[in-house]
């Protein structure tokens, strides 16, 4: 239990343990600077253990017995010299530790070294104190002087004085450290990295430098050794390179890296990461080669483990849950019928990853919202989203885009360069090389990766101690051993259903027209045996759906919260305009039908307004023309109303007859040149004049 170099602690003191036996134990007192070994029974210390009063704490001067000094140093010569000289005095135990049989022991020391006996005692102390051992010997050179401490500065300059320049210079005292500071602050450590010439320019100027500077003007200002001396004692690299790059910067450029991403992972799909870019190439139309129509989005979902990309989305949409819905669906989905799409065959085991990982990390920009909350409770699939400005999160898979665009580069045209478009006289636009079409340049990247998971070789994959020797680092040798034998973690559901889920949704309104959205109407045979468009329908009149952003065609009903409850619904004949269209070609149309409809209804306004202003002249012009008295009673004015009416249309009729005869008069005043007999037939019907004289009954008023 009190064996030889163990350190207690006892009543506040340290004390180190120096020799025992089965009844006695003796110790030193470890600081103090006169102590001597000391002797006590061993049933006390014993007893002082077991009430806690002694307590075992770590060697404070191991850092000392471990040390060694140089070689051919004057410490070990220092330190030769006091072990030859006490080495065999110390083995002689217990006797050493007595205080009378020590003293001839120490005689000893001083006949052979010829030493004072101060000394001798100051070299059996300290090895006592410090470890038992040689190195305890050790010079002490680490208390000379005043290291670490602050200088006491007074009137006269501190440090060799000048031969060189002129002047006596100044001391670095608080004052001078609080300018210093400023400048550091405001110059040096921020994002603006100013250079440190620039900084110390900045000083002088703080200093009082005039503008003018002279030679002579130097003397009495801190020089740059000191100011550089202060800014490198105070401020450490860290520190420095955090301020000037930002804790964004420093996080994603300088801070160790010292974990790795397959260490997080069990096997093939514990872990994906997805991530976009904008490859480096223009692409044309496939349906008209002249026209350019830019860089596409291309998007891939990497496994940890295998480092096999197991979906990719080649697209012209924009980095979104949009095109990563594309990846992520292309995970779960055959590549055998993928890669046919592009007319491209491959086996089933030349891509055989298909199925949701049990973790995804992306960022937060597609990773965000109701499609990623079906994603975590239907399909148990965890969402881990990186820090802003943090790529290093998702290492793979950004260095897999550097690596796929640089195998593709010495095959195809339009591919991006670092030269400046037009910034060059007669200089080169990369633009005007493209060939390839989207669906020509997908053919491209399948065929690339299909050959990084089936030949490339991964030089600086760190392999797990399991893992045998014989596998080569592959990612598809890696992919299905690890299928093999590691825990499952790859889900594999219906494409179908995973599409579905993933698919953006939103309310449709139930009306009598049909289920309402975006402007279309949708029906199917559960909505109309349920009533839904009936006038009389008094159920819900939100119903939430799945939408496809390529067709307008379908959407897909969720009557529950069920993820497994789907059905499908289709444009009813009222929305066939829409048919085979897309949903941002649906959005666009119906913007322009809405800006029709907005100039159109100002039009109907301004035609109300003047519609409003005529009807008020021709009221105005009546009332001007009331009478203001008359000799009929009212009584007579409405027995006279069947007499009146009969009058005025004989007045009307008249009218119109004699505007008919000023028509024809003018005619006959027309005379024709080379006028022939009208032999034609006459298709003028028969007058009727007298049945239509005759007065009719209906025409009578009922009084």
């Amino acid at each position: 239990m009190f064996m030889p170099n163990d350190v207690f602690i006892l009543n506040s003191n340290r004390i180190r343990i120096l020799w025992s036996n089965k009844s006695v134990c003796v110790w030193i007192d470890i600081d103090s600077v006169d102590a001597l070994p000391k002797m006590c029974a061993r049933e006390e210390l014993e007893h002082f253990f077991s009430i806690k009063a002694l307590e075992v704490i770590p060697d404070p001067h191991v850092s000392i017995t471990m040390s060694f000094p140089e070689k051919g140093s004057k410490s070990e010569k220092i330190q030769d010299r006091a072990w030859n000289a006490i080495k065999n005095v110390v083995e002689v135990e217990p006797d050493i530790y007595v205080r009378k049989t020590r003293g001839p022991l120490v005689q000893t020391v001083l006949n052979q070294a010829g030493v004072t006996k101060q000394t001798a005692y100051r070299w059996l102390r300290r090895y006592w104190q410090l470890g038992m051992c040689k190195n305890s010997l050790n010079a002490q050179y680490i208390h000379c002087g005043a290291s670490g401490k602050e200088r006491i500065l007074k009137e006269k300059k501190t440090g060799a004085p000048r031969t060189m320049k002129s002047g006596v210079g100044i001391n670095v005292d608080e004052a001078v450290k609080k300018i210093f500071r400023v400048v550091i602050e405001k110059c040096l450590l921020n994002e603006d990295k100013y250079e440190f010439d620039y900084a110390y320019n900045q000083l002088l100027i703080a200093f009082g430098v005039p503008s003018k500077c002279k030679p002579e003007d130097l003397n009495e200002v801190p020089t740059e050794r000191q100011f550089k001396y202060f800014y490198q004692k105070e401020y450490s690299s860290i520190e420095v390179t955090r301020r000037r790059e930002g804790e964004i910067n420093y996080a994603k450029d300088f801070r160790p890296v010292l974990n790795t991403s397959t260490s997080e992972v069990a096997g093939p799909g514990s872990r994906y990461q997805i991530d976009a870019t904008i490859a480096d190439i223009y692409l044309v139309s496939e349906q008209d080669r002249n026209k350019i129509i830019g860089r596409p989005t291309l998007y891939f979902v990497i496994d940890v483990f295998s480092r096999a990309i197991v979906g990719m989305y080649v697209g012209l949409e924009n980095a979104s849950w949009v095109s990563a819905m594309g990846a992520l669906i292309n995970t779960v989905e055959n590549k055998v019928d993928y890669c046919k799409k592009f007319g491209i065959d491959i086996d089933e085991g030349m891509w055989p990853t298909a199925g949701l990982p049990e973790v995804i990390i992306g960022d937060r920009g597609e990773m965000l919202g109701r499609h990623i909350e079906i994603l975590c409770k239907a399909f148990n699939v965890e969402i881990e989203n990186t820090p802003p400005y943090r790529a290093d999160w998702k290492g793979i898979v950004e260095r897999y885009f550097r690596t796929i665009q640089v195998k593709m580069k010495p095959f195809v045209e339009g591919y991006v360069t670092k030269n400046p478009i037009g910034k060059k006289r007669h200089g080169h636009d990369y633009r005007q090389d493209g060939v390839h079409t989207l669906y020509e340049f997908t053919q491209i990247i399948i065929n690339i990766v299909l050959y990084y998971n089936n030949e490339h070789q991964i030089s600086t994959y760190d392999a797990d101690p399991d893992l045998p020797e014989n596998i080569p680092f592959n990612p598809l040798q890696l992919w299905n051993w690890g299928i093999e034998w590691r825990t499952g973690r790859l889900r594999r559901p219906q494409v179908d259903l995973t599409r579905i889920n993933l698919l953006p949704h939103t309310d449709a309104t139930i009306s009598e027209l049909g289920i309402k959205l975006f402007g279309c109407y949708y029906t199917c045979n559960m909505a109309i045996n349920r009533g839904w468009f009936e006038r009389n329908y008094q159920g819900i009149r939100k119903i939430s759906v799945a939408y496809d952003f390529y067709s307008a065609n379908s959407i897909y009903i969720r009557p529950s919260d069920n993820y497994e409850d789907y059905i499908e619904a289709d444009l009813t004949e009222r929305s066939r305009c829409y048919r085979d269209l897309t949903m941002w070609e649906v959005w666009a149309r119906n913007k322009i039908r809405a800006k029709t409809k907005a100039r159109s209804s100002m039009k109907q306004r301004a035609g109300a307004v003047n519609l409003a202003r005529n009807l008020e002249e021709i009221a105005k012009t009546s009332n001007e023309h009331r009478p203001l008295g008359t000799e009929l009673s009212k009584n007579m004015r409405i027995k006279g109303i069947r007499d009146n009416k009969t009058q005025e249309r004989e007045y009307e009729r008249n009218k119109a007859s004699g505007a008919k005869g000023s028509l024809e008069q003018n005619i006959h005043n027309v005379i024709q040149i080379n006028r022939k007999e009208n032999n034609s037939v006459s298709f003028k019907l028969p007058t009727r004049l007298a049945e239509l004289l005759e007065e009719e009954n209906n025409d009578n008023d009922q009084f």
